[in-house]
């Protein structure tokens, strides 16, 4: 988020215990963000709704807000309180600047994804109001492709028969340059097509689109993508490879790969393109967490945390993550953040079945069966095939000598269990509740 420019605050007058106000902090954000319509065509309108999207988040006083050298990817509008900018040296006694409220940092990091050149430090209890890049990168791509099927969809219901004839032709004549520059159209009208759901057309146009610019690894990406969405694997790798044949530095076909390899059950070879893709462009939130993802599975809980961490702090909180965040801590031991995530992440989803277990196995941990069981039958009701949550169902029962239901839940994890260690723990736990009648 910082960077080496900070913007100080817009007014004179001392604002050390003042904060802005919604009128202020509106004005400061609509003002700012008018100087990404034009390079970024953006309507009046998207600005209104990137500024309902700057969250606010509060820092205690001497906590970090951005490491130097992170991509924080944000800018941020300082809402309430006191920030030290330390150009060095993280947390040096002597700031480089102080923002006070009205201060707006992190523009470059917030256009051009740049890492940032400082330290941020609370010196008093702040309030922040952030702008993820994400978001700005997702309206910027969503207007571009609209305005790419708009001006497509003109020219298909003015020229379409002249369109496909001159295609033809130039497949037929086989001139590169007329090639690669008619693949455009094809490309465009694949995106128009996915867009409104018509995947056989947009298929369609992107094989079209990788037959005459075959230099060109986005229709690969996209075919890629399709591919895996439907379940064939094996025409998702081949594409996802050719994509990297033609651009070998392409850190989106590396992370593809990974969720291939990872699909096959293959973490460790999935780890391996995880890392080439953030190695090519560090401050992918996506590929942050899949590689989370892959650790944990592998039982590398802590190497998991940083990557679900500095995803969340890449890409804003998701719940996935944040269920990925908290069971990895649960293994650790750390239970009050394991029950800080679960909680979050329920926050944001309140369907999430794996929050519940969490919730519950802590619960259970900090010796509290009554309390499980409520996070524990939530968890069963949201997925009955949920084998954690009738386990840790059945461990709550036998605490409250409710043998019966326990054999229940027992049994029903044995049934959704699915590796061999698992089953042998929940028979451990059967044969001693067999062996009380």
């Amino acid at each position: 988020m910082a960077e080496e420019k900070a913007i100080p605050a817009l007014t004179g007058e001392s604002r050390f215990d003042n904060r802005l106000s919604p009128a202020e902090a509106h004005h400061l954000v609509r003002q700012q963000l008018a100087r990404l319509v034009a390079p970024w065509g953006l309507s009046e309108a998207d600005c209104s709704r990137l500024a309902g999207q700057m969250k606010p988040r509060t820092y205690a006083p001497g906590e970090i807000i951005v490491p130097q050298g992170v991509r924080a990817d944000c800018l941020g509008l300082v809402v309430q309180g006191q920030v030290a900018v330390h150009l060095e040296e993280r947390g040096s006694s002597r700031p480089s600047m102080i923002l006070l409220p009205g201060s707006i940092f992190g523009e470059r990091m917030l256009t051009a994804g740049q890492p940032s050149r400082a330290t941020l430090q609370a010196l008093t209890r702040c309030q922040i109001r952030c702008l993820r890049r994400s978001d700005l990168l997702a309206l910027h791509a969503a207007r571009r492709v609209e305005r790419r099927s708009q001006q497509l969809w003109r020219l298909v219901k003015v020229s379409g028969a002249a369109l496909m004839a001159l295609l033809l032709l130039v497949i037929a004549l086989g001139v590169p340059t007329s090639r690669q520059s008619l693949a455009l159209l094809p490309m465009g009208l694949g995106q128009w097509c996915e867009a409104r759901g018509r995947m056989a057309c947009a298929v369609r146009s992107w094989q079209v689109a990788a037959n005459l610019n075959r230099s060109d690894p986005n229709p690969r990406l996209a075919l890629g993508m399709i591919a895996f969405e439907q379940g064939d694997l094996a025409a998702a790798q081949a594409h996802f490879e050719a994509a990297l044949a033609l651009a070998p530095d392409l850190p989106e076909a590396y992370n593809n790969l990974g969720l291939i390899y990872a699909a096959q059950g293959d973490c460790r070879k999935a780890i391996t393109v995880f890392e080439k893709a953030l190695a090519l462009e560090p401050g992918i939130a996506v590929t942050e967490y899949n590689l989370g993802l892959c650790l944990q599975t592998l039982e590398d809980y802590r190497a998991a945390i940083a990557h679900y961490r500095s995803a969340l702090a890449l890409g804003g909180p998701r719940a996935d993550a944040l269920v990925g965040l908290a069971v990895a801590y649960y293994q650790t031991g750390e239970l009050d953040q394991a029950a800080e995530a679960a909680r979050e992440a329920l926050r944001r989803d309140d369907s999430l079945a794996a929050a519940y277990v969490i919730l519950g196995a802590v619960a259970l941990a900090e010796r509290h069966p009554q309390e499980a069981l409520a996070d524990l039958q939530q968890a069963v009701a949201l997925d009955e095939g949920q084998s954690q949550a009738h386990f840790f169902l059945g461990l709550a029962y036998k605490s409250l000598g409710r043998r019966d239901e326990a054999i229940a839940a027992f049994e029903e994890a044995l049934a959704t269990a699915r590796d061999r260690t698992t089953r042998k723990r929940i028979r451990r736990y059967l044969n001693e509740l067999y062996g009380q009648e």
